[in-house]
């Protein structure tokens, strides 16, 4: 505070805008930063850039991470390696634009916030893989919002950070879906202690915090837990008939489990009857009169089967009208054989080339190379759906396993490699035996002929040139036979 009364002193009434200046106020340090000159505060602002970069740069996660991108994009190649890389360099930074919804830059495009802003110096605190848990989870909330599925700053959605430690990752309570960001989710431990306050002021809602952890503490395989109020979800919950197998939604997604209303789930004791309606193997919950509550191995998973439960909800909704008596339900095989169908969809060849038998040595020299990529249950719809996401200017930071983008280019066949066209009077050449005596086969055979003796019976003819010599004082002519 001396300082600045020492500064402030030097200044005269010009320079305080007219002002008149008391000894004895107190100075606050931004009132400083406003009289400071121009070029001074631009010299101010790069030596905190210069300043986060040296942090930056000397955090060995931040450099394993960047060797790590720029590897794996420089193996794969092409434009989207390199768009990737971009894109991955500008999210481990901070830095970058984000475009509008839509991509436009009009004034139609509404801005968004990016999902992931994880600067290089925050995450280094994190155990590993929360960075990318993090951005899965809030990718996840914010699409929950876009379908319309979440209801003001309530309900939640965790995930478990890791088994070894029981820490758990949920939206700050009083935050809007689609304001939720990687790094504002809360993390806490199993009885909703904040380890982890995230970068709001916002804190935890320890009541709603209880369906989740209920279901954590019996399920350790569900690692994340969605609970949405969706109105159709909340009608099915109320029906006495239950969920119903109309629809392929409804099969898709398994047997579920039901668990009566007793008021808001606030009530600890409430656990263990939570627990023990959910089972050891069902995935999806109808909580009576209340909501939904979705688990899943992976946030794709549970992705997966909140999209299936609610299309199925909906669907059943619509046919409720013409009663009961008139709906033909699915039967026992046919809820077996589709889910063993699904079971079979993981495995995809990226090429379209169908795995199998080894081919011969021979073929595999032609056939393209091809890689076969195993994908879990809603891994490959979440990622559809992250594309769209950034697409649209969000910045997911998340990892794609597929590019849309084909990064190795067609290779142009030289023109030895194209096989020649086949003449349509090819077999009048071929067939010897058969078209030997044919009239045309005669003018063939007599046309090559005459080429033939027209060559070989030219005489050579030579001529002499006198030509004069280039390049000297004394040019001399010199006779060339040509």
């Amino acid at each position: 505070m001396a300082a600045a009364e020492q500064q402030l002193n030097g200044l005269d009434e010009q320079q305080l805008n007219g002002c008149e200046f008391d000894p004895n106020a107190v100075v606050d340090e931004d009132d400083l930063k406003k009289l400071r000159p121009p070029d001074i505060d631009a010299d101010v602002r790069d030596m905190e850039r210069r300043r986060r970069v040296e942090v930056m740069m000397g955090s060995r996660t931040f450099r394993d991470d960047l060797e790590r991108i720029v590897d794996q994009q420089l193996r794969e190649g092409g434009a989207a390696g390199l768009f990737a890389l971009q894109q991955h360099i500008s999210d481990l930074t901070g830095m970058g634009t984000h475009r509008g919804l839509g991509g436009g830059g009009g004034g139609g495009a509404r801005c968004v916030i990016p999902i992931n802003d994880i600067k290089g110096v925050d995450f280094p605190s994190y155990v590993k893989g929360e960075k990318i848990i993090r951005c899965k989870l809030a990718a996840l909330y914010r699409l929950v919002d876009l379908f319309g599925w979440s209801q003001s700053i309530y309900n939640h959605i965790t995930v478990r950070v890791s088994q070894e430690q029981e820490h758990f990752l949920l939206n700050p309570f009083g935050l809007l879906y689609s304001e939720v960001t990687a790094s504002s989710l809360i993390k806490v431990d199993m009885q909703g202690n904040v380890v982890d306050p995230g970068t709001t002021n916002f804190g935890v809602n320890i009541a709603g915090f209880v369906l989740h952890s209920a279901i954590h503490a019996a399920r350790p395989d569900a690692k994340c837990v969605v609970h949405i109020h969706h109105p159709a979800c909340v009608a099915i919950s109320a029906l006495k008939c239950g969920f119903l197998p109309v629809s392929q939604e409804s099969v898709l997604i398994g047997e579920v489990s039901y668990h009566d209303y007793y008021g808001i789930l606030v009530d600890p004791e409430e656990r263990e009857s939570i627990a023990r309606n959910l089972g050891p193997l069902n995935k999806v919950m109808f909580l009576r009169n209340h909501g939904l509550v979705i688990l899943g191995e992976t946030i794709e998973e549970a992705f997966f089967r909140a999209c299936n439960t609610v299309l199925a909800c909906e669907s059943q909704i619509r046919m409720m009208p013409v009663g009961l008596d008139n709906l033909i339900m699915i039967s026992e095989d046919a809820k077996r054989r589709s889910q063993f169908a699904r079971a079979g969809r993981n495995n995809v060849t990226l090429t379209g080339v169908e795995t199998g038998e080894q081919p011969e040595q021979e073929e595999v020299k032609e056939k393209p190379r091809t890689r076969e990529v195993k994908w879990r249950q809603g891994d490959m719809e979440f990622e559809a759906y992250m594309r769209m996401l950034d697409n649209s200017g969000y910045r997911s930071g998340y990892p794609y396993r597929v590019h849309s983008v084909r990064t190795e280019l067609p290779r142009q066949k030289h023109d030895v490699e194209v096989p020649p066209a086949v003449s349509s009077f090819g077999y009048l050449i071929e067939e010897d035996e058969l078209y030997k005596n044919s009239p045309l086969r005669k003018l063939l055979d007599g046309r090559r002929t005459l080429d033939k003796n027209r060559w070989i019976n030219s005489p050579n003819v030579y001529q002499k040139v006198e030509v004069v010599e280039q390049g000297t004082q004394d040019p001399k002519k010199i006779t060339k036979v040509v």
